[in-house]
């Protein structure tokens, strides 16, 4: 692909033409089971919005990353003693199987290869599932049934057609190099691109000119374009204090962050994080397939805890939620332009 892929997360209603002033010009979306009965069945109204969705992007100039549809999820909840545990959500239809069984693997390959097909000109490029090299997307599957799916995933996908590009990512645990190793050693021209989520100075330790050196490492260790699914900072929330980081809590819990980059998580500071990052994508020009920004505009209330002040999913948008700028847009704009000079 000769342009340089830059895209995001964003809701039908957003403003596309500040979204293409930007630079932006793919949308991130994903798709669940698609399937109200057994596999090959009756289509849920839950997917045809999707699909209607990803059209109403196609027709107004964007191309569309498909997201394969999830296992589940894992929240930290409080037990009847209060200490902070993983519960995991299953969201897998009982027609499926049970995941990291050979039934599972084969379902999933045919799920994908309809995705595939139904969505022929409508998705280009798909992640599949997200970030199973940890346990809060993983659930019970281990790195070797997570790498098994990946790559079932990506065989249905190429079945149905193979013009796609198709990948995965992971969130960078120690787990993520196993699956890199196994799955761009054994995918048989499947896997498109190296795919790697970081949310350095918020989620994780670190800043923005991290991106630089992780890029060149992935595709030194795959031979593999890299492809960003995941990047941004949060421009709002303050630090725990040592007393509050004793108990382990949750972000939602006291609406503070772990990690911080700079003077903390503002408006401002988000801007020059932008800023940096882009340079080190320049940097790495030539080793770099694209990124997606999480995401466009900020968000209500916290999907996690449902909270409209809690910092962990609310304040990560290069717009408001009413769609005005924030400064991060001027930067973004500005980076992408120089990334694709």
């Amino acid at each position: 692909m000769d342009r340089m892929i830059i895209g995001t997360s964003a809701y039908a209603n957003a403003d596309v033409d500040l979204m293409r002033g930007g630079g932006i010009d793919w949308v991130r979306q994903g798709f669940e089971y698609p399937f109200s009965d057994r596999l090959g069945g009756t289509t849920t109204d839950e997917y045809q919005r999707a699909k209607a969705n990803a059209k109403h992007w196609v027709e107004k100039g964007f191309r569309i990353m498909g997201v394969t549809p999830l296992l589940g999820i894992g929240l930290r909840e409080r037990d009847a003693e209060g200490k902070l545990q993983m519960v995991w959500h299953d969201h897998v239809p009982g027609y499926m199987g049970v995941p990291g069984t050979a039934e599972f693997q084969r379902n999933y390959r045919e799920l994908c290869r309809f995705l595939a097909q139904d969505l022929h000109g409508i998705v280009d490029m798909w992640q599949i599932a997200n970030e199973l090299d940890i346990t809060i997307f993983a659930g019970p599957l281990n790195p070797r049934q997570a790498s098994d799916l990946i790559l079932d995933g990506a065989r249905g996908l190429k079945m149905g057609d193979p013009g796609l590009i198709v990948g995965t990512n992971t969130a960078g645990s120690d787990k993520a190099y196993f699956l890199y190793g196994r799955l761009h050693a054994e995918q048989e021209g499947l896997l498109d691109y190296c795919g790697v989520d970081a949310y350095y100075g918020t989620w994780q330790e670190g800043g923005p000119e991290m991106w630089s050196d992780r890029i060149a490492e992935l595709y030194e260790l795959t031979g593999t374009k890299v492809l960003v699914n995941e990047w941004g900072y949060a421009s709002a929330g303050g630090l725990l204090t040592d007393e509050e980081r004793a108990t382990q809590p949750y972000v939602c819990e006291h609406k503070k962050w772990y990690h911080a980059w700079d003077a903390g998580h503002t408006p401002e500071v988000q801007a020059e994080f932008v800023r940096v990052a882009f340079e080190g994508f320049r940097e790495q020009r030539d080793k770099l397939l694209g990124a997606f920004f999480y995401r466009w505009e900020d968000q209500e209330k916290c999907w996690q805890c449902g909270a409209p002040d809690c910092p962990a999913e609310t304040a990560w948008g290069l717009v408001g939620i009413d769609q005005t700028p924030k400064p991060a847009y001027v930067a973004f704009r500005d980076g992408v332009a120089r990334l694709r000079e």
